[in-house]
């Protein structure tokens, strides 16, 4: 019984932690009308070593392209000259630890642990996504897309990038939308 328990609480735990959080967010007081188009920025950081099965080249151009296609569908035109955002991204790993403590209450109103401790390990990757309007030199964009890492993502890497991405734009857009509205 007290395995039992362990794995229910171990599965909520990896339901939890497997899904996608994606958060935005916005410079208020810029005028997106303005910006018509972007280009990347020069600078790119490293391929994390610990984690080759998710950055790496490839990965990298696939997330290039699904950003490339997200900002396209919103309008703006990859460019060389006349260039008003500049666009990056960065890739960040993380390895989590959560501790599961077993107790019970017993008749006296007493917490006894009822089972040894069980750790869950698991690895957790961002991608974040800068706009940056190059006249001001300021940051007006940036979404944020978190989730667990599991070797399954791995079957349809392409399709999972792209669907990274097309959440944080639906946000950048309806951000968007709303500062139209003000």
């Amino acid at each position: 019984m007290k395995n039992l328990i362990h794995v229910f609480v171990i599965s909520i735990l990896l339901s939890a932690c497997s899904a996608t959080k994606v958060l935005s967010d916005i410079d208020k007081e810029a005028n997106f009308d303005n910006y018509k188009i972007y280009s990347w920025s020069e600078e790119e950081e490293e391929v994390n070593e610990d984690y080759p099965q998710f950055d790496n080249s490839l990965n990298r151009k696939r997330w290039k392209n699904a950003i490339d296609t997200a900002m396209q569908n919103e309008g703006y035109v990859l460019g060389e000259k006349n260039i008003d955002l500049q666009v990056d991204f960065h890739l960040q790993f993380e390895h989590n630890t959560v501790i599961n403590r077993g107790y019970h209450n017993d008749e006296k109103n007493y917490y006894t642990e009822i089972a040894p401790m069980v750790d869950y390990h698991y690895d957790e990757g961002t991608i974040i996504i800068h706009l940056i309007d190059l006249e001001q030199k300021q940051l007006v964009w940036q979404g944020i897309s978190t989730r667990t890492l599991d070797i399954s993502l791995l079957e349809n890497t392409d399709t999972n990038i792209h669907k990274a991405v097309d959440k944080m734009f639906e946000k950048f857009h309806s951000q968007i939308t709303k500062s139209k509205t003000k």
